[in-house]
């Protein structure tokens, strides 16, 4: 007889896999009655009981009346379970109010109503670490550079450094999560660039014959180019033309444009 076409079968386990169900298994194999079964259950069970109860009076005596370091633990334990309990309700409060004041904000009609909304929201935001986002270190050393060569240096010297030193994202200040949605830039980034305009206003409006008005404007135009200047741009006239007018009508409220 030919059995290569037959149907191979694989093999499958017979019976219980774990260690306690092979257990239990076999004390069911020897067991010659149903009533020596339920008498080796049973025992089974007052064991397991006995083991419990002995494992179990230790803990429950640490919480008698009786026992102050019992009652102290307790007394920890559920201090702890409240506090975890109050930190959560606390973070799931601030989550709520953190979402409702970027939805005031993203439907806010004016520039009041949307900065009140970002003052709550920054208030209700955790402090981030902000030295993680930019480079603050670097930032300081070279405002402090700054203000030294404004104070001790001659025009010629301020030109000369701002021209090797002046980059406009200098350690990654331009970061984006530095700047959206806040009302202010970090005291650090502000300070910095007051720092840059004021020398840059020096340069422009003093007279005198040791800068020519050629050499000014070179080096005016080379900052523009390492700088940048800041360029306001609308696209989508045709379907974002009512909301563009209103940006713009803000802007011209709040003298950003000035000529």
């Amino acid at each position: 007889m030919d059995i290569s076409n037959e149907a191979g079968v694989g093999p499958f386990p017979i019976g219980p896999s774990s260690i306690l169900g092979r257990t239990f298994a076999f004390r069911v194999l020897f067991c010659t009655s149903i009533s020596q079964l339920r008498h080796e259950i049973a025992r089974f069970l007052r064991t397991s009981l006995r083991r419990v109860k002995d494992c179990a009076l230790p803990v429950i005596s640490w919480f008698h009346p009786k026992n102050t370091q019992g009652i102290l633990v307790m007394m920890t334990l559920v201090a702890f379970l409240l506090r975890r309990f109050t930190n959560v309700r606390s973070r799931a409060e601030s989550t709520y109010r953190r979402r409702f004041w970027r939805n005031m904000m993203r439907s806010a009609l004016t520039y009041e109503e949307w900065s009140h909304a970002a003052k709550m929201l920054d208030r209700e935001t955790p402090k981030m670490n902000e030295s993680d986002l930019y480079d603050e270190e670097l930032v300081r050393n070279k405002l402090q550079e700054l203000r030294q060569r404004r104070e001790e240096g001659s025009l010629r010297d301020v030109v000369f450094y701002m021209r090797a030193d002046l980059l406009r994202n200098l350690g990654n200040m331009c970061n984006p999560q530095l700047h959206k949605g806040r009302l202010q830039v970090p005291k650090l980034i502000k300070e910095y660039i007051d720092e840059v305009s004021t020398q840059l206003k020096i340069v422009c409006d003093f007279d005198s014959e040791e800068l020519l008005l050629e050499e000014k404007l070179a080096f005016m135009h080379e900052t523009r180019h390492a700088f940048g200047r800041t360029a306001l741009l609308l696209s989508g006239g045709a379907s974002l033309g009512a909301f563009h007018v209103g940006v713009v009508k803000t802007l011209v409220e709040k003298n950003f444009f000035r000529g």
